[in-house]
């Protein structure tokens, strides 16, 4: 997300008349650096935001996309190493796979960028549909945006298209979560059509507790991955922009005066560092009633399960299933000792977490490293 977000924010300096190439791969079939989805924005100066392999693939598509911004005609360029491991068109690719890459003329109102935008500034979920070949009478490029409730918005595309039902189930299926992305062949009066549907979320909500000298490399951390990131601290003189440049929100409160809103995100993650008992208490009450799909609190097992314990003698009531959600003590074992290691520690174990992975090593790994 944090490769969208920087794109976003170059293009948006764009001038209304103003191009570039927007390089998406859309198919990867075998060993790849970069996965469907993945993109690269390339200006007419040629200066380029983000990868779409490991560097083997860049300088091809840079010189491809030239012609794509002279012609403004979209085009999928397929990268084959699946037989020969040394070398495809030059490039001495290390990976064993077909990529393939879809490139596109975009200017600053691109229907694709307002997709964007939606999801990181609204927080909303959709679903996008890219039709990535057809035939001879439909050039690529065209798109289905989905937003849930059977709210479906047609881009360069023809009637045959927008009424495929198939088309439209597999956008539902990916919305509610089926799968990230798929690729998908229809029959249409064009002919055979293909799409990439992909699922477009918000970054990432990271809900910091405590502003302490220790959460700033976690907010750095946080923020280097394109979530969001809220710091709150009850003391005004650590709860500021000043210490927290990068912050996207932060409060100087009790975790009793937060807005109910703040614990509603279903996107979203909680860092427990206050470093204080009866803090700690307060906070994990809330969050154990919140919506957060991570709970993270710093120092040993037993202060977290005293926490808990503590809060059932009160008859605090929250949701039980919860405490499933609650990990301490926080971070993978990677034998930190600095904030920095114990902030690369906690940020890593969040997204293990949220990505269902168990955060071991990759070499002991028997499946694709890729889903």
């Amino acid at each position: 997300m944090n490769e969208i977000q920087e794109i976003l924010r170059k293009i948006s300096k764009f001038a209304p008349d103003e191009k570039a190439i927007l390089a998406t791969v859309v198919d990867v079939v075998g060993s790849g650096y970069r996965r469907a989805g993945a993109r690269m924005l390339i200006d007419e100066n040629g200066f380029s935001i983000g990868t779409v392999s490991g560097g083997c693939l860049e300088a091809d598509v840079l010189e491809r996309a030239k012609k794509v911004l002279r012609t403004d005609a979209p085009t999928v360029i397929t990268y084959d190493t699946s037989a020969d491991e040394n070398s495809v068109f030059g490039l001495g690719m290390g990976c064993r796979g077909v990529i393939r890459v879809l490139l596109e003329a975009v200017a600053r109102e691109s229907s694709i960028f307002n997709s964007f935008k939606r999801a990181i500034e609204r927080r909303e979920r959709e679903v996008v549909a890219t039709l990535i070949s057809a035939g001879a009478n439909q050039s690529s490029g065209g798109r289905v945006f989905y937003s849930g409730a059977d709210k479906f918005d047609f881009v360069d595309l023809p009637e045959s298209i927008k009424n495929s039902a198939q088309l439209k189930n597999d956008c539902r299926r990916i919305f509610d979560g089926a799968r990230k992305s798929a690729v998908e062949i229809y029959e249409s009066e064009c002919g055979a059509v293909e799409f990439l549907i992909e699922a477009i979320n918000p970054p990432l909500s990271m809900l910091l507790f405590g502003a302490g000298f220790d959460a700033l490399p976690v907010v750095r951390f946080a923020k280097e991955l394109g979530w969001r990131v809220t710091v709150v601290d009850h003391r005004a003189a650590f709860a500021n922009s000043e210490r927290l440049p990068q912050a996207d929100q932060i409060f100087a409160a009790r975790v009793e005066d937060l807005p109910e809103e703040l614990f509603a995100d279903e996107n979203s993650a909680a860092v427990i560092m206050t470093h204080n008992y009866n803090r700690d208490l307060s906070v994990l009450f809330r969050l154990l009633n919140s919506n957060c799909r991570y709970i993270g609190a710093l120092g040993p097992k037993t202060r977290t399960e005293n926490l808990v314990a503590e809060l059932r003698a009160a008859g605090r009531i929250f949701d039980e299933k919860n405490l499933e959600k609650l990990h301490t003590p926080i971070g993978l074992d990677i034998g930190s000792e600095t904030p920095a290691e114990i902030a690369l520690a906690v940020v890593a174990e969040i997204k293990s977490v949220i990505s269902n992975r168990s955060g071991g090593l990759l070499r002991d790994r028997n499946s694709l490293i890729n889903d």
